[in-house]
């Protein structure tokens, strides 16, 4: 890595995002400098006042809707060599600057993940809570926060286009050129959308979204619609 490669920058997508934004940059945050970590909020268009809940140090810069433009315009425009994907309800743990540092220069990795729980947890999350996945790119998701170097990233070029599965094509990606890590350290990410649709039917239909496009050639947009109930992810 070159001379920035003590510098980590992590992007963050975010679409009207005001009630988790500032606890989750605030995460990243934790007590790194500016050498250390630099985040960059990239919003795709929120009305909701998420512009304002941003603490003035950290950089705010646009993009089209879409989690994977965000995060590729965002990426463009980030100075470190470590990339740190995050979503704006994902909290990083205490600690995972120096993981993903030492993750990422170990030789022949392209990239990887944290562990991750949901909170708040009820019925079949405690379940998930609970289990530890592998380093395996089909169960690498975005809102385990996602990393990679900016060599890699840029080899691979950058999440595809799509307004579903972005993040695990991302990973497939990289795993066609390098190794995947798993950090051991858990980020904590919203279970909002679980809790929304009932713990049990969102895994259903996360797992069923999955296998239909792994496995059976499903189209994104066409997953997506069922997914978001339109046909653009957001941030």
């Amino acid at each position: 890595m070159s001379s920035h490669a003590s510098l980590v920058s992590v992007i963050m997508p975010a679409l009207n995002e005001s009630a988790h934004i500032a606890d989750a940059i605030a995460a990243a945050r934790r007590d790194y400098g500016p050498d250390e970590v630099e985040i960059i909020v990239v919003d795709g268009g929120s009305t909701d006042g998420t512009l304002d809940c941003v603490p003035t140090p950290e950089r705010v810069i646009d993009a089209p809707p879409g989690r994977a433009r965000q995060m590729n315009r965002g990426a463009t425009l980030a100075h470190g060599d470590c990339l740190v994907f995050c979503h704006a309800d994902t909290h990083l743990p205490a600690g995972w600057r120096e993981a993903v540092v030492e993750a990422l220069n170990k030789p022949g990795v392209s990239g990887g993940s944290f562990a991750i729980r949901l909170e708040p947890a009820r019925g079949i999350l405690h379940l998930l809570n609970a289990l530890r996945y592998p380093a395996d790119w089909r169960l690498m998701y975005g809102d385990q926060a996602q990393l990679t170097s900016r060599v890699a990233f840029e080899r691979v070029g950058g999440y595809p286009d799509l307004s579903i599965m972005e993040d695990l094509e991302m990973m497939n990606r990289l795993n066609r050129i390098g190794r995947l890590v798993r950090i051991p350290l858990a980020v904590v990410s919203s279970s909002r959308r679980f809790l929304e649709r009932g713990p049990l039917p969102q895994f259903l239909l996360d797992v069923t979204l999955v296998l239909r496009y792994l496995y059976l050639g499903a189209d994104p947009e066409a997953l997506a619609e069922i997914y978001y109930g339109r046909g653009e992810g957001g941030g």
